[in-house]
């Protein structure tokens, strides 16, 4: 399975962050990253329902973006 993906290469990530995620879940690599991508999922939902609300002058012009570049 192939996705391209706009995700940070591990490289450009710090490595303090990378074990702290890690650590917090016994080193277990797999559950980590379920972790992240149901916080990722969280959130991405939070910045839709936030964006409903947000009036395009409160914002001056700035409406997020659902996909990073």
């Amino acid at each position: 399975m192939s996705a391209k993906t706009n995700a940070q290469a591990p490289d450009d990530t710090e490595p303090d962050m990378i074990e702290a995620v890690l650590s917090a879940y016994d080193g277990d690599a797999i559950a980590a990253l379920r972790g992240v991508i149901a916080d990722a999922a969280f959130l991405h939902d939070e910045l839709r329902i936030a964006s409903a609300f947000l009036s395009y002058g409160a914002a001056r012009g700035w409406r997020p973006r659902f996909v990073r570049k």
